[in-house]
């Protein structure tokens, strides 16, 4: 990942990629432009003056809260929901999946949604929809927007002048939705299918408001098969723009807060400091990441590069970790390796983390226990990074200099 700041006709322009095509997962997928003028800068609390990186999450911050917003797709507003109870297994019998899959589902909903104009009435808790065998125990009292925020890109004039596109809070997605609400609506209740979605476009356009009970596994509909795969579905849709773009998901304000917490605990101010280093060493292991190996990615990957700093996550074992250490140090001797997973499951950093009053849900053990969750304050840092470099599922080329980017020249993790 890049983060770069350009001085434009005297603004100054923050350009962070948050666009992972090949991983979901993360907790972004857009780019964030954002302008902050030079008296922003001195002005922030009377004598503070923000290091770079203070800078990106203050702005990143501010594009993740409520707002008023026009709603671009939909002018005249949602009259129509799509009520979601496909949740599989109960707080008993958990058999869920990693919150890749469950983001997944939710964007192909949140684009179902935008064409019928509707809300989605989400049942699914985490601590239901969430699996544990991705070591995922999501507490009982956590809520979906610890993990992420719904946002459009949209296109706004600043001073009258300017144009820019920017991400904007969008609110189509609820999970505390009392069911009389939907008393009075036409139903849709039949099992889920590219028919039941037509029909819901054929309510909407005339007139009728309506609710999709949408209560079946998602993957068990025609909706989803391989040429309908998220962004690109072949169904029936009316055209996103520049000026109003496709809703997705974006970090949460209280992920952004715990990294940020992160990067202040290992006195990193500013993004050119750091990379990120993903090491697959659980499922998939498909790439080979034995110290050796790494060590020779990472002398071409980061070659003359003055980054101070080398931030892995990675689930490799205690001994894998303390010799790939020991050959990272006589490679590089005057750069740092900091395994990430290591400093957020210290006993220090969870004390700082449950005394700085940023957590809704996720105290102690319960943040150590919730993988999706640490896991998802892990990766933005790689949304922070001066770039993200990857050994993963399937990615095992001998050099990526500059960082780990697909064919559309994205960053990428899996």
């Amino acid at each position: 990942m890049k983060s770069k700041l350009l001085l434009v006709a005297g603004v100054y322009m923050v350009y962070t990629v948050f666009n992972n095509s090949n991983d979901e997962s993360l907790p972004a997928r857009h780019l964030l432009s954002s302008s902050i003028s030079s008296q922003h800068q001195v002005e922030t609390q009377a004598d503070e003056i923000l290091e770079p990186l203070g800078q990106l999450f203050d702005e990143k911050r501010k594009s993740l809260q409520s707002k008023p917003y026009y709603d671009c797709f939909c002018p005249n507003g949602r009259k129509n929901w799509i009520h979601f109870t496909g949740c599989p297994g109960s707080i008993n019998e958990n058999r869920g999946a990693g919150i890749k899959d469950r983001e997944v589902i939710l964007r192909n909903l949140m684009w179902f949604a935008d064409e019928l104009c509707a809300n989605i009435a989400l049942k699914c808790t985490p601590e239901v929809w969430l699996s544990e065998e991705h070591g995922c125990y999501a507490p009982r009292d956590a809520t979906w927007d610890s993990y992420f925020t719904p946002v459009r890109n949209i296109r706004v004039t600043t001073n009258g002048l300017d144009e820019m596109v920017v991400p904007q809070k969008v609110n189509i997605l609820h999970w505390d939705v009392n069911e009389t609400t939907f008393e009075g609506l036409t139903r849709i209740d039949r099992n889920p299918s590219i028919q039941e979605y037509e029909l819901g476009r054929k309510l909407h356009s005339e007139g009728t408001s309506f609710v999709w009970n949408f209560n079946t596994d998602f993957w068990a509909t025609d909706l989803f098969l391989a040429q309908h795969k998220w962004p690109n579905q072949v169904h029936n849709h009316r055209e996103y723009t520049d000026s109003c773009g496709m809703v997705d998901l974006d970090t949460s304000e209280e992920l952004l807060n715990i990294g940020q917490l992160v990067l202040k605990e290992l006195n990193i101010k500013d993004s050119q400091e750091f990379v990120t280093l993903h090491l697959r060493r659980g499922d998939a292991m498909v790439c080979d990441t034995s110290p050796v190996t790494v060590a020779g990615f990472l002398k071409c990957s980061i070659a003359e590069d003055d980054v101070k700093k080398v931030v892995v996550l990675t689930n490799g074992e205690t001994e894998y970790v303390k010799d790939l250490m020991e050959v990272f140090s006589k490679e590089f001797p005057d750069k740092e390796m900091i395994i990430l997973d290591h400093f957020i499951e210290s006993e220090s950093f969870i004390k700082k983390l449950n005394e700085s009053n940023l957590l809704s849900a996720h105290f102690g053990d319960k943040f150590l226990n919730d993988n999706c969750f640490s896991f998802s304050a892990e990766k933005v840092l790689v949304s922070m990074a001066r770039y993200h470099l990857e050994r993963g599922r399937s990615h095992c080329t001998s050099c990526d200099l500059g960082g780990s980017m697909d064919t559309d020249g994205k960053a990428l993790i899996r």
